[in-house]
């Protein structure tokens, strides 16, 4: 099983060709190019445009075209052109699959049982959101690229991983609560002291009972060098069973090589 996933994240750096791997000591999958439209502002607005270059336009507008707080501005033979807020999530009621325990989301594993039952220690109410995705960021210590992809379960017994290993251990504790969560691959946008800069990532949605809402336990906002941040999904993992290493290589297919054009709306 682990070769498989460790060949799923090799996929990420040799299919996109404009990827490389993250530092052994980074929350992310991959570092991407990135730049600025010629004359674009340094700080985001609320609306931000960007070129995404990518293997399938068509696959890529078809999941895009199904999320909230984003909008297909063009597409050509290798280009989609968006503009996005700053954290649009996929729409849609919760399916009753995003609130089961599955084979990565194993919130039923004694591991993930036993943080549930910690968190809930010292708590005279059920744990808020914020400190599920509080939780999970300190207890993932070992915050490195060295894992490929863990079950929850996995990421319950070890603390370690990077950004997919926060997301799923963060949507286990969230369906163990009794919230619907999912977890999201896309890239991460972010202005930092020393630039721009886009990562392939992961984070979890969770819904609140009205809509769904981006939650991510690497909490880069945290950050002191980190000014601005956005974040552009791409796809869901679907497929949480056995056969997920197809899902997630399904996911990471619809994700950008290069973003272009980065700027406010005119």
């Amino acid at each position: 099983m682990k070769s498989r996933q460790a060949c799923a994240l090799l996929f990420l750096c040799m299919v996109l060709p404009g990827t490389h791997a993250a530092d052994d000591d980074s929350p992310y999958l991959a570092s991407i190019s990135i730049e600025r439209a010629p004359g674009a502002a340094d700080a985001f607005g609320e609306t931000l445009q960007s070129v995404l270059h990518v293997n399938d336009p068509a696959k890529t507008a078809h999941f895009l075209s199904g999320v909230d707080g984003l909008e297909i501005i063009a597409s050509n033979e290798d280009t989609v052109t968006v503009q996005y807020l700053e954290k649009p999530t996929v729409a849609g009621a919760p399916p009753d699959q995003f609130g089961l325990s599955t084979w990565v989301v194993d919130f039923d594993e004694d591991s993930v049982e036993a943080l549930v039952n910690d968190i809930a220690t010292g708590l005279e109410a059920p744990p808020t959101v914020d400190e599920l995705e509080n939780y999970v960021y300190e207890h993932i210590t070992n915050k490195s690229y060295s894992r490929a992809f863990d079950l929850a379960s996995q990421v319950a017994a070890s603390g370690q991983g990077d950004c997919t290993e926060h997301a799923v251990l963060l949507a286990a504790l969230a369906r163990a609560k009794g919230f619907h969560a999912r977890v999201t691959f896309g890239n991460l946008i972010l202005v930092t002291d020393t630039g721009l800069f886009a990562f392939g990532h992961a984070w979890t949605e969770i819904h609140d009972g009205e809509q769904w809402q981006i939650r991510d336990a690497t909490m880069p906002a945290n950050d002191l060098s980190v000014k601005q941040l956005r974040y552009l999904p791409a796809a869901i993992l679907a497929d949480e069973g056995p056969g997920y290493v197809l899902s997630m290589i399904d996911a990471i297919s619809t994700m950008p090589v290069r973003i272009s054009g980065v700027a406010n709306p005119r």
